[in-house]
């Protein structure tokens, strides 16, 4: 029985951050690079995964395109366009912060009594590979309420505008109603929206909407070891390791 059966779909019990800078992400480090940096990472390579060429982009797939004058009105050109994509110079610049969300839908109950679910986690085998080769072998799991609290804290404290949230998964082969709506509507909303294609990344971020670097921002939000551990990355994802949910949506993990 998965999570999601049980009322907690798309209820965030955990965050996870992939990164060789241990010390510096406990000591509370947060480096928020800008989209920029990950546009220019497929762009470069080729290769999605880390860097995605579509962030902050509005995209719209097999479009009719009509050219007219501009003194007269007329048609002097029409044709399809299998994609197109554009964005706005100043949500490039704009710094996010990334991190691997546990969710209920990627849990299965395995036992329960009255207190606490009992689960593991139901990814299939070649998605936690690709994951791995993509963002390393090292991992660390943070208690999510806790770290929310404090990055909001710093925040607020520094006057950011900003807004936290899971990305958005949708199928850019296709221009559904909803991400469509939600371009019109010219919000925050580009933010958090990603192909498909990277939907096992589960991430959550948080975006700055008042703020442009060309560099990683550093925002500190003091000391966060007591909410972290360290992982194995194989290890964490195996059944080695048991996450016991408080029916009131409490965490542990054994």
């Amino acid at each position: 029985m998965k999570m999601s059966d049980v009322g907690f779909k798309g209820q965030v019990f955990g965050f996870i951050k992939f990164t060789p800078f241990v010390e510096s992400f406990l000591s509370g480090d947060l480096y928020m690079n800008n989209f920029k940096k990950y546009i220019d990472i497929e762009s470069a390579s080729g290769e999605k995964g880390v860097g995605d060429k579509f962030e902050a982009a509005h995209v719209f797939t097999e479009l009719t395109m009509n050219f007219f004058t501009q003194d007269t009105n007329e048609l002097i050109m029409s044709g399809r366009t299998k994609k197109l994509n554009f964005r706005k110079n100043i949500n490039e610049k704009r710094p996010l912060y990334c991190m691997f969300a546990i969710i209920g839908d990627m849990l299965k109950v395995v036992n329960e009594d009255e207190k606490y679910y009992y689960t593991k986690f139901d990814l299939p085998n070649e998605q936690i590979d690709k994951m791995i080769r993509e963002f390393g072998d090292s991992l660390i799991f943070v208690t999510p309420s806790q770290f929310i609290d404090r990055i909001t804290r710093t925040l607020n404290e520094k006057g950011y505008a900003y807004r936290g949230g899971l990305v958005k998964y949708d199928d850019y082969n296709i221009n559904s109603s909803a991400r469509m709506s939600s371009y019109k509507n010219q919000g925050t909303d580009i933010y958090f929206w990603k192909d498909r294609y990277f939907e096992n990344q589960y991430e959550y971020r948080i975006v700055l909407t008042d703020q442009e670097v060309d560099e990683a921002l550093i925002v500190n939000i003091g000391d966060i070891s007591d909410i972290s551990t360290i992982f194995n990355a194989n290890e964490f994802f195996s059944d080695k390791f048991e996450i016991r949910l408080r029916k009131k949506g409490n965490l542990s993990i054994h």
